[in-house]
């Protein structure tokens, strides 16, 4: 059967019981407001952790990987039924009973409008997004088809560690199709579910018990992800006042370098349209970082780069935070040894993360002493191999 919404009506249903019980001083337009802002944050929480179950998620997700569905109705509608319905269309043709199977036109371009105008995510270039307004203003239509142009992904993921240790590191993970995410994401769910595993995996949660399991995760996920690519960028805390203001900066010269880099080496050219997902920590703070870091990219003015959706996004069931979390605090534990008492199964974790991704630490730039953050700090870059 063709895929409903009625599981988002239902779960909106309950929400909109909660906000109704919110103090009654709050005007109507604002508790739309905080309703959409919780929808756009759960729907955002199931995309990256690769929960897509409804359809929401799944238009979220045609989308999130598609610059050419984010700008034509035609084209979002047929990868969504390539991708989740592909069952019910044979050598590129739909038959009749085939058509009946499918999830209606109308209801993915529903969600496609939620998900653009209300979220404000995932949307379409100015040239059509005027071009659909005009319309929707005048003849109350949706859609417009333009030729679109499919400008490929560059996603990254990033965290940081060492604020209260001598030297500061920003670790990144960037991948390069949506697809592979899904897949990979799929694959390592089906391992946790045979193997029993109910828990996230964090550096810091590492005990000696499950060493084994953590190194098992880490291997899966470099064979299921082979083109991603780990890159981190460090500095000496000496004289830093504003640590926040600092890992703001190492992020910014961590993407702009690396941007320069994958296009100057041919692994990731330009033109492009970049994704960032930041490990969340405080709501307010995340943001200000976040619109802080694009605004400096755009005024780089690099050719062919087009700035997507930057946003904060929680690590409870995200395999590609958790990873980059793992990758970051491992790069800590070895920048900053005079933190540790002797080698535990920590260290040997490290040195298992780095070995693999043949990740040298010794070429690391780790004095920074009077450096100026305006000028591009030390980057080491590893690429995943089989």
């Amino acid at each position: 059967m063709a895929i409903t919404n009625e599981e988002n009506q239902t779960n909106a249903t309950q929400e909109d019981v909660a906000l109704d019980n919110l103090d009654v001083e709050l005007s109507k337009d604002e508790k739309k407001r905080l309703r959409i802002e919780k929808e756009r944050k759960d729907m955002l929480d199931k995309l990256l952790s690769n929960e897509i179950k409804h359809l929401r998620e799944k238009v979220a997700f045609i989308l999130h990987n598609s610059s050419s569905a984010r700008n034509s109705d035609n084209e979002l509608v047929w990868q969504y039924w390539t991708t989740f319905e592909s069952k019910h269309i044979i050598k590129g043709a739909i038959s009749k009973s085939g058509m009946k199977e499918l999830t209606k036109q109308s209801s993915i371009i529903r969600e496609r409008c939620r998900i653009q105008y209300d979220y404000k995510l995932f949307e379409a270039d100015e040239k059509v997004k005027k071009k659909r307004g005009k319309l929707e203003e005048e003849k109350r239509q949706e859609a417009v088809d333009e030729k679109p142009v499919d400008l490929p992904l560059c996603s990254i993921y990033i965290d940081e560690t060492g604020k209260t240790q001598k030297h500061l590191a920003v670790g990144s993970l960037w991948n390069y199709d949506g697809f592979a995410i899904l897949n990979a994401s799929s694959e390592l769910i089906k391992w946790k579910e045979r193997e029993n595993i109910d828990y996230e995996f964090h550096f810091n949660k590492l005990s000696k018990n499950k060493l084994q399991v953590y190194k098992t995760f880490f291997l899966k996920f470099l064979q299921l992800m082979p083109t991603s690519a780990f890159k981190a960028i460090i500095i000496n805390r000496d004289g830093l006042k504003n640590i926040s203001e600092a890992i703001t900066d190492l992020i910014f010269h961590l993407i702009n370098k690396g941007i320069l880099h994958e296009n100057s080496s041919g692994r990731a050219p330009l033109p492009r349209r970049l994704q960032v997902w930041l490990d969340a920590d405080e709501e307010g703070s995340d943001k200000l970082r976040l619109e802080n870091i694009k605004e400096r990219l755009n005024r780089q003015n690099i050719e062919g780069l087009n700035l997507g959706d930057f946003e904060a996004v929680n690590s409870e069931k995200n395999i590609f935070i958790q990873a980059v979390d793992l990758f970051t605090a491992a790069l800590n534990r070895k920048i900053n040894t005079e933190v540790n008492n002797g080698r535990n199964h920590k260290d040997e974790f490290a040195d298992y993360i780095l070995t693999l991704l043949n990740f040298k630490i010794d070429n690391l730039d780790k004095s920074n002493l009077e450096i100026d953050k305006s000028k591009i700090f030390d980057l080491t870059y590893t690429e995943i191999n089989n």
